[in-house]
């Protein structure tokens, strides 16, 4: 399962849908006498109680995962934020300078390491979504795009591709 925020909500559902089950199992289970039926009920429903929430358990790590990722990328973006509306805003006449190249550079790695964390599971899909609408907004820039396509030639930035036509 790809971790999502909204998952939280099936475990639950998962626990009482394989009680009932269980239940329902052993009701019919005539071949055992009553008292080897709730003792096997009892087990069955214990473990099942116990991977219930090893699951619900891992699904909170994620989330807690999650969130500190969610707060350092956003704090590097901000960062970076104003030096990247610099540079989109720049004259029309006026190419990149060295000085952009360092601060799209620190973009593109920021972009990078958010992909891998996406691609890994751990960004919830609609973050991911709004982040890769982001890039798409920067590469609008001929020659950002341009310099991102060369930067990504040289395989540092975790498989991230500018592919903005596929679903990110």
């Amino acid at each position: 399962m790809r971790f999502d925020l909204r998952h939280r909500t099936t475990f639950p559902l998962i626990f009482v849908v394989g009680c009932v089950v269980a239940l329902l199992v052993f009701f019919f289970l005539s071949f055992l006498s009553t008292t080897e039926r709730l003792t096997t009920a009892i087990t069955v429903l214990t473990a099942w109680g116990g991977v219930t929430g090893f699951l619900y358990a891992k699904h909170a790590q994620e989330t807690q995962l999650f969130r500190e990722l969610f707060r350092e990328f956003n704090a590097r973006y901000d960062n970076l934020n104003d030096r990247l509306n610099e540079i989109w805003n720049r004259p029309a006449d006026q190419s990149l300078k060295d000085t952009d190249h360092g601060v799209l550079c620190d973009y593109f790695n920021l972009c990078g390491e958010e992909h891998m964390y996406a691609t890994a599971g751990y960004i919830d899909p609609r973050v991911w979504l709004a982040w890769h609408n982001g890039m798409r907004y920067f590469a609008q820039d001929p020659e950002i795009l341009d310099f991102w396509n060369r930067e990504l030639k040289q395989n540092s930035y975790y498989g991230f591709t500018l592919d903005f036509n596929r679903n990110a």
